[in-house]
């Protein structure tokens, strides 16, 4: 008799740069300039009360259509088999948590997500310690695309790098185990 294979961690995923190719704060602020360009004024004091605030405000006001962004699709087929796999999927972002709600409805792939609100910006160290503590798991796999997400790949299982950098592709290797780059 075979013995179950042990379910893998969850696979996390970053939306910005990653999931999508672009940033949906800057592509929020486009917005705004064109609808409302009063609130561009606004911004820097926004800013002021720190990053995650200035994300809340701006999400607050715009968050884009998830059927309008410029989806990976080579990331999203390899989710999309995860997933088929059995795989929990949760989408693990710094954009605001209004705009993480949105894509996961549209997506229908993610188990959850954990994603900045108004007082934590969830990047870099703060987004890896946030994925262990939201998930309650000691492992997790992630899907990432800048240098931000160095200590992410420190933390993950095994991480997978989208349109890498040769830096990006070098310093990710030193510091966590890459199992792919999706190009």
């Amino acid at each position: 008799m075979t013995e179950p294979r042990p379910a893998e961690p969850p696979l996390c995923v970053d939306l910005d740069g990653t999931l999508i190719d672009g940033d949906t704060l800057v592509i929020s602020v486009r917005h705004l300039a064109r609808s409302t360009p009063w609130t561009l004024f606004v911004l820097p004091f926004a800013l002021l009360r720190g990053r995650a605030n200035l994300k809340g405000y701006i999400a607050r006001r715009h968050v884009p259509d998830p059927s309008s962004l410029r989806w990976r699709s080579e990331v999203l087929g390899f989710l999309r088999e995860e997933r088929e796999r059995g795989r929990k999927i949760f989408l693990a972002t710094a954009a605001h948590r209004l705009v993480a709600e949105s894509v996961v409805r549209y997506q229908g792939l993610f188990e959850g997500f954990v994603a900045t609100d108004d007082v934590s910006n969830l990047k870099g160290a703060r987004k890896a310690v946030h994925i262990c503590n939201s998930l309650q798991c000691k492992e997790f796999d992630y899907i990432g695309d800048s240098k931000a997400d160095l200590p992410v790949f420190r933390a993950a299982r095994i991480g997978y790098l989208v349109a890498p950098s040769r830096s990006l592709s070098v310093a990710a290797r030193a510091v966590g185990r890459i199992a792919r780059e999706f190009r």
